[in-house]
């Protein structure tokens, strides 16, 4: 199988418990014998009214010892009932080794990816969901960013391109960054270039930017390009064909993703620069990948769903429990409440004869 890429994630929890929880239903009797104690006796059968004036002499005297000495004697059941019901730390430590993918995002920044054709619907910052017509790039941000998220154990690298590929982010774990980086992209305008300068679609050349990083980590089995384009290869200095061909023998698969809405309306405009079917179902098969066509949000997201379902990640997880016992410290509290009670019983004063 596949070797772990990321550290063992380590989890650790305690937890006090009972392991004979039944004796602690008789605390309950401790309280009612301390309070059937203090209930007067029975009235006596015979009345000796000649010595009712020497009852108050006779009785025997209300000592603070002789109040506490019984108090002590009921803890002391107490506690014994505590320790027969064996509290105890229970320890729970839990290993997870996770044998993580390789995966490098090729985003497509060529002019194109403005056009407002794709339908989306997301919830806005009031939580309120909404269904708008955004561009190619900003559903392709959300999207990605969203299918990062869900895949914490993975070694994660971005490459941009449009007429040159740029490597944005190296294989990482450190997601955050991945995810900054994809927030900042952006098209030319009126004021400024764009992300990548240089205008056109170099798919062969970002296929080969990718595929040199993945082939960097040999000890990776898994690794997968994920393309995101809307348009056809149209500069690099290598064909995505050719490239795709050594991806494959490097074993790296590549997932293809045609974002956006075919523009070409008939035989007649058949030639117009956009989408190259053919040639990313071609980078697909060769790398036994798979090619996705997303013409809405809705479909994108589907896209990246799929990938996401086919490429998981190997993770084993063992869990070892120990207990502590903590027995011992209630029933050394019944011993001292036990000696206590006995010391104070013989330090009671006897009543008069």
């Amino acid at each position: 199988m596949m070797p772990a890429t990321t550290e063992p994630l380590v989890e650790a929890t305690r937890e006090f418990t009972f392991a004979q929880p039944a004796w602690l239903w008789a605390l309950p009797l401790v309280l009612l014998l301390l309070f059937l104690r203090r209930r007067p006796g029975t009235t006596a059968s015979l009345a000796h009214p000649t010595i009712r004036f020497a009852a108050a002499s006779l009785r025997r005297p209300a000592t603070m010892a002789g109040r506490i000495g019984p108090i002590c004697m009921a803890l002391t059941l107490a506690a014994l009932i505590i320790a027969l019901a064996r509290p105890q730390w229970k320890n729970q430590h839990t290993e997870e080794s996770v044998s993580g993918i390789d995966i490098m995002i090729a985003c497509d920044l060529s002019g194109s990816m403005a056009s407002q054709d794709m339908l989306f619907t997301a919830k806005d910052e009031r939580g309120r969901t909404r269904r708008a017509a955004v561009d190619r790039l900003t559903a392709a941000k959300y999207v990605m960013n969203e299918f990062i998220a869900g895949r914490p154990n993975d070694r994660i690298g971005l490459v941009a391109f449009a007429g040159k590929a740029k490597l944005c982010s190296p294989l990482t774990l450190d997601h955050g960054i991945v995810s900054y980086i994809i927030r900042e992209f952006y098209l030319s305008d009126n004021r400024r270039p764009g992300y990548i300068a240089e205008d056109g679609t170099a798919i062969g050349t970002a296929i080969a930017s990718a595929a040199l990083r993945l082939d960097e980590r040999k000890e990776t089995k898994s690794k997968v390009i994920i393309l995101v384009t809307d348009g056809m290869s149209n500069r690099g200095s290598i064909t995505p064909i050719d490239a795709a061909k050594q991806a494959a023998e490097l074993g790296i698969k590549i997932f293809t993703i045609a974002i956006g809405k075919d523009e070409r309306l008939s035989r007649y405009t058949a030639n117009v620069d956009t989408f190259d079917e053919k040639t990313l179902k071609e980078i697909a098969r060769i790398t036994g990948g798979q090619f996705y066509r997303a013409s809405s949000g809705a479909r994108l997201k589907k896209a990246f769903e799929n990938i996401d379902k086919l490429e998981k990640t190997e993770a084993k997880r063992r869990t070892l429990i120990s207990f502590d016992e903590l027995f011992p410290w209630p029933l050394a509290a019944a011993g001292l409440f036990l000696s206590l009670g006995i010391l104070l019983h013989f330090a009671t004063s006897k009543p008069a004869p």
